[in-house]
């Protein structure tokens, strides 16, 4: 672990569970690095999950916002690099790099996170020191923006393309005792149309809105919606930076409650 002027940074090894068809690191397998990473981070200033508890507080991730540029493989090393950016008395913006044993860029993240109080299950204020806490937050924002952008619902004309109930098992929790983030992904894959999934190279973007969480035994609606004329501003990560508008399937999965249809999640994958 490395720790200088408030960035953070991990080593970690690539095996053979985080790879997927093309022998390359999946997405969550990258979020999962980053998420591990956060977590370090925070152990390292005392904001961990464990010493939260004591406070009646813990962690919630409220937005992940993730592009790949670069897939590394099984048996390869990764160097994860992450920091906070941002913050006010509600919320606090997170950001990652992730680079290959060549030093090459491999993924940049945005995440958003909040501190919730585990008694009255209300969001908490954040310290009103916290780049002190953490002993300095860079500026640096990896997709050039502040907050992270809002993730609109599907137009109304817009048809449910595929459709997938499911309910929620003990093993989908996380500590928190409600569904973990990053298995908010692997529903979205369920209906994802097969040739996007089985033929084609994962997606490379992925943005994640979480709205409510999921407990223990509750039964979720997985709705997939596709749209082909969406144009999506992407960054590119080179020597030369550059910004340019592409036309690409976007995928949109809401993950709604079977019966009540309250909403949980909104992904976007294109």
């Amino acid at each position: 672990m490395k720790f200088y002027d408030g960035y953070f940074e991990e080593e970690f090894k690539i095996n053979f569970t985080q790879v997927g068809f093309h022998n390359e690191l999946t997405n969550k397998s990258f979020l999962s690095f980053m998420e591990d990473i956060a977590g370090d981070h925070s152990t390292h200033f005392n904001m961990s999950f464990t010493e939260l508890f004591k406070k009646n507080l813990t962690w919630v991730l409220l937005n992940w916002k993730l592009q790949i540029l670069k897939r590394p493989g099984d048996n390869e090393d990764v160097r994860v690099v992450t920091w906070g950016r941002f913050f006010n008395k509600l919320f606090v913006i997170r950001d990652f790099k992730v680079f290959n044993s060549n030093d090459e860029l491999c993924a940049i993240a945005s995440s958003k996170w909040c501190l919730v109080d585990t008694n009255s299950h209300k969001i908490a204020r954040l310290p009103e020191n916290l780049d002190e806490i953490y002993n300095k937050f860079p500026e640096e924002s990896v997709f050039g923006i502040q907050d992270l952008p809002k993730l609109d619902l599907p137009n109304e004309s817009e048809e449910v393309k595929e459709s997938l109930n499911y309910k929620i098992r003990r093993f989908d929790l996380d500590l928190n005792k409600h569904v973990h983030n990053l298995n908010y992904l692997d529903y979205a894959y369920e209906v994802l149309p097969e040739e996007v999934y089985f033929d084609d190279k994962e997606l490379k973007n992925v943005e994640i809105a979480y709205k409510k969480e999921v407990a223990l035994g509750e039964e979720i609606k997985i709705e997939l919606y596709e749209s082909n004329n969406d144009n999506i501003k992407i960054k590119e990560h080179s020597k030369v930076t550059f910004e340019r508008f592409t036309e690409t399937p976007v995928y949109t999965i809401l993950i709604k409650s079977k019966d009540s249809d309250e909403l949980h999640a909104i992904i976007k994958l294109y």
